[in-house]
């Protein structure tokens, strides 16, 4: 358990990105994930249209890095590097667990998907139109090195 076994295209445009944020840049982001058959169904449960479309902006990669990108461990969690960004479609698309995890202020539906990569990766995605996904967190898990 926890060997990536799948390589997505969108992997080394995310770690781009995200390294270009930690640097600095403010340059603006908006980057779609392709979506799996197997999180089209998952969403169906909790979705009235059917879901087309995961993307994550620059916003949503400085708030992670904000938040998660630093003394994560005083939390019980491993901080967030650039290079963590690669598991995000894995981690959405061949989830271990998902769950709707609330709404936010606006009623638009929370969720959390978690899949194991030599630890524990989180991702949380906020319902973003009728068929889309955007991703707002992600974190490790305490377990040892979370790495795809």
């Amino acid at each position: 358990m926890g060997i990536k076994t799948m390589t997505y295209s969108e992997e080394s445009l995310l770690v781009g990105a995200a390294e270009s944020i930690w640097e600095g840049s403010d340059a603006r982001v908006n980057i779609g994930i392709d979506v799996s058959e197997k999180l089209v169904d998952a969403m169906r449960l909790f979705l009235e249209d059917e879901l087309a479309l995961v993307f994550i902006t620059d916003s949503d990669i400085r708030h992670i890095k904000r938040k998660h990108g630093a003394a994560e461990e005083e939390r019980g969690q491993q901080t967030i590097t650039p290079q963590d960004f690669a598991c995000i479609p894995e981690g959405l698309n061949d989830f271990d667990t998902y769950e709707l995890a609330d709404t936010d202020k606006l009623g638009n539906k929370k969720f959390l998907l978690q899949k194991d990569m030599d630890g524990k990766i989180y991702v949380v995605t906020i319902r973003r139109g009728k068929r889309k996904l955007q991703i707002k967190k992600m974190w490790k898990g305490d377990q040892s090195g979370a790495s795809c």
